[in-house]
């Protein structure tokens, strides 16, 4: 067994990589998908973790398709998976949800943030969306619909590019120089939109303008036909801990409707700071 050397930031176990890959191929499927044919999840597993499939080569299909079924399989016996019958598959466990739960209760910012977004959601009855910094993006820990009916394109465990989201932006802002920098360097910006900014030091304008106003908005560089707010939260040694964010569809979040959202979301992230200050 193989074992990183720790200078990219990645995982040194390699078993454990790959069951993460497995993880995140499941995640990523609508539904129960097939363990088998061409667009079966085994085979978008073996993708997702690198592996070449040569199919004129029986003994190496074999011995990829084993393997991965065998981790996958393991991860039914721990309860991260869960097999499906029809059509016979894998989904997600209930053993994610119990680790995913106990996080949820540890999290001092998620309970201090609740009453302020479910009070922002039905003032402003559009989506409010909790993101942490996570990894190489931030992670939406909590994710309230509107009262409009809008479908929120990302919910409670889903991912937020830091360059392209107004949560994202918010948080980035506030992370070390040599942190950014390395991630342009081995992430990069990924265009999302049209209107994505990817150049970094474009990006790094607008970020010494977030910190210098308080508050990230972006308008359909995450999701055409969207626009959003956000403002970061500090912790008690005044670190970078979450951002709240609102979004809402163009045509209703005019400049002054943001401007309105905007007071009364950085009243509520004011004080969700101090409460987290108090300790």
């Amino acid at each position: 067994m193989s074992a990183d050397d720790g200078e990219s930031g990645g995982p040194r176990i390699q078993s454990l990589a790959r069951a993460d890959a497995i993880l995140t191929a499941v995640m990523k499927h609508d539904g129960p998908p097939p363990l088998f044919g061409g667009a079966g999840i085994l085979r978008g597993v073996m993708k997702d973790v690198g592996v070449v499939l040569f199919f004129f080569v029986v003994v190496f299909f074999f011995f990829f398709f084993s393997t991965v079924f065998n981790l996958a399989e393991s991860l039914v016996a721990l309860g991260f998976l869960a097999r499906t019958r029809s059509p016979k598959g894998y989904v997600v466990g209930l053993r994610c949800l119990e680790l995913g739960r106990h996080v949820s209760s540890r999290l001092p910012v998620l309970e201090a943030s609740m009453p302020a977004m479910f009070d922002l959601c039905r003032t402003t009855r559009e989506t409010v969306n909790l993101a942490l910094p996570y990894l190489h993006e931030a992670i939406l820990v909590e994710s309230l619909e509107s009262g409009h009916g809008v479908r929120a394109t990302a919910y409670a465990g889903a991912k937020s590019s830091y360059h392209s989201s107004a949560c994202g932006k918010a948080l980035f802002a506030f992370f070390p120089e040599e942190r950014r920098r390395w991630h342009y360097e081995h992430v990069g910006l990924e265009r999302v939109t049209e209107f994505t900014i990817c150049d970094p030091e474009l990006l790094e304008a607008q970020l010494a303008d977030i910190r210098a106003k308080g508050f990230a908005t972006e308008v359909q560089e995450n999701e055409l036909g969207a626009a959003c707010i956000g403002i970061p939260i500090f912790g008690p040694f005044n670190e970078i801990v979450a951002a709240i964010s609102v979004a809402g569809v163009l045509q209703r979040m005019t400049p002054q409707r943001i401007e309105e959202i905007r007071l009364e979301l950085a009243r509520h992230t004011k004080a969700i700071s101090q409460t987290l200050a108090r300790g």
